[in-house]
C-alpha cells in the first residue's frame, strides 16, 4: 500500500496514538508513525490531537479516560504537560519539559526523546560532536531545554542562550549550570549581544519557532555567522527553512529538524510498544509526506 493511502490493516480494537499541540495540521509524525505500525503489523494508529490553550488540560483528561496509549506533546506544552501527568522519567524531570506520554491503565508517565533525538541527529546529519565546542541556541522554551540539557550532558565546553524574553533565558541557563558544572552556560540579553558570542561558536541552534510561518524574520542575522559555524535548525516543514538556505547559500553546513523528528520518534516508538522502530521505513515516510506536503 503507499504512504499515505487509508489504513486497511487495522480494526476496531486498535490502539491508537497520536500528537497535541497548537498548530500540528503540518506535521509529518503521522505518516512516520503509520509506516512503522504497518511494517511491524501492529494494530495500531497515530492521530492529531490539535487543541487550544484553553482545551489544554480538559484534552488531556480526556486522553487519558479514552485510553490513549500514549502520545507525543509538541509545542506549546512541552513544559505545560508537567503538572498534568503521574510520573515522570528521571531525565525528563532533571530537563523540565516532556515530549512523549505513556498511558498505563491511567497513568500517565513522560519522557523526553527530544534530548537524545537531537544528539542522534546532530551526530548522523551534520557529523558534529558536541564535546567542548561552544554552542549558540535561540530559543528557551521546552525544545531549547531538551537540546541544552543534551548538549551539556554530551560535555559541551559552553551554551549561550538567546530568546526574545530574556527571563526565559536565564532561567534556563541557570536550571542546565546547577546540573553540569562543567559547561559554562550563559544567557545573553539581547540580539545584539549575539554577534560577539557567535564568533567563538561552533554550532548554532535554531530551538525557536521563527521560520515556522510564512513571513517570519530570520532568527538570526545571517551576517553574523561565522565561517565555519555550522547551523541545525530544528523546524522541517517548511523544508529548507530560510535559516538553512541562508547558512548554505554562505557556504556552511546547515540541516534542518528532520532527523531530530525520525530519532525522537524512533525512541518513542520504542516506549509505546516495547518494539525497536523500523528506522529507515520511518525515514522513508518522513520523506515521501515531506514531498507530498511540498506540493
Amino acid at each position: 500500500m503507499k504512504e499515505g493511502g487509508a489504513r486497511t490493516d487495522i480494526n476496531s480494537s486498535a490502539k491508537i496514538y497520536g500528537l497535541v499541540g497548537y498548530p500540528i495540521a503540518k506535521s509529518l509524525s503521522p505518516a512516520m508513525h503509520s509506516a512503522a505500525f504497518r511494517k511491524l503489523k501492529l494494530n495500531a494508529v497515530y492521530v492529531l490531537f490539535e487543541t487550544r490553550k484553553n482545551d489544554f488540560p480538559g484534552a488531556v483528561k480526556k486522553m487519558r479516560l479514552l485510553n490513549i496509549r500514549g502520545f507525543n506533546v509538541t509545542v506549546p506544552y512541552k513544559e505545560e504537560i508537567i503538572l498534568l501527568l503521574d510520573k515522570l522519567d528521571e531525565q525528563a524531570r532533571a530537563i523540565g519539559a516532556v515530549n512523549t506520554v505513556l498511558n498505563i491503565k491511567g497513568s500517565l508517565i513522560g519522557y523526553n526523546t527530544d534530548a537524545p533525538g537531537f544528539i542522534a541527529s546532530l551526530k548522523n546529519e551534520l557529523k558534529l560532536g558536541p564535546a567542548n565546542k561552544n554552542i549558540f541556541i535561540i530559543g528557551a522554551g521546552g525544545a531549547a531545554r531538551a537540546i541544552g540539557f543534551a548538549l551539556a550532558k554530551e560535555k559541551a565546553r559552553s551554551i549561550t542562550f538567546y530568546d526574545t524574553v530574556s527571563s526565559r533565558a536565564e532561567e534556563l541557563a541557570n536550571d542546565i549550570g546547577k546540573i553540569f558544572k562543567a559547561c559554562r552556560v550563559v544567557a545573553i540579553p539581547a540580539a545584539k549581544c549575539a554577534g560577539e558570542m557567535l564568533k567563538e561558536s561552533s554550532l548554532l541552534v535554531n530551538a525557536s519557532t521563527c521560520g515556522m510561518k510564512t513571513g517570519d524574520p530570520m532568527p538570526v542575522d545571517i551576517k553574523l555567522l561565522p565561517k565555519g559555524i555550522a547551523v541545525y535548525d530544528i523546524i522541517y516543514n517548511p523544508a529548507p527553512t530560510r535559516l538553512v538556505r541562508a547558512a548554505k547559500a554562505k557556504g556552511l553546513r546547515a540541516v534542518n529538524g528532520l532527523g531530530m523528528l525520525l530519532y525522537q520518534g524512533a525512541l518513542a516508538f520504542k516506549i509505546w510498544t516495547g518494539r525497536h522502530a523500523p528506522i529507515e521505513v520511518m525515514r522513508g515516510a518522513l520523506n515521501q509526506a515531506r514531498v507530498n506536503k511540498g506540493r
